[in-house]
């Protein structure tokens, strides 16, 4: 299909209470797997990114890493707006 572009993943990851102290480190193996990695919150060990499109989530499991998960986009209503 013309146009047709895969979407990219949206991903946040858990580092695990051993490497809170690496949280770097994990950051640059991550990038190393192909994450674009866009924060790295050193001081609860997260990292949030986007996986190329085609790419698992569980090619991120390396060591220091808690957990993987799909990053999901909640919308609100505006606060004028009646209840649903």
């Amino acid at each position: 299909m013309r146009g047709y572009r895969a979407r990219v993943t949206a991903v946040i990851v858990t580092v695990d209470d051993a490497h809170l102290g690496r949280v770097g480190e994990v950051a640059a193996s991550l990038r190393e797997l192909g994450l674009l990695v866009e924060q790295v919150l050193h001081e609860v060990g997260v990292i949030t990114g986007q996986l190329p499109p085609g790419r698992p989530l569980s090619v991120l499991r390396v060591d220091g890493v808690a957990s993987v998960e799909e990053a999901r986009r909640v919308q609100l209503p505006p606060p004028d707006a009646p209840v649903q």
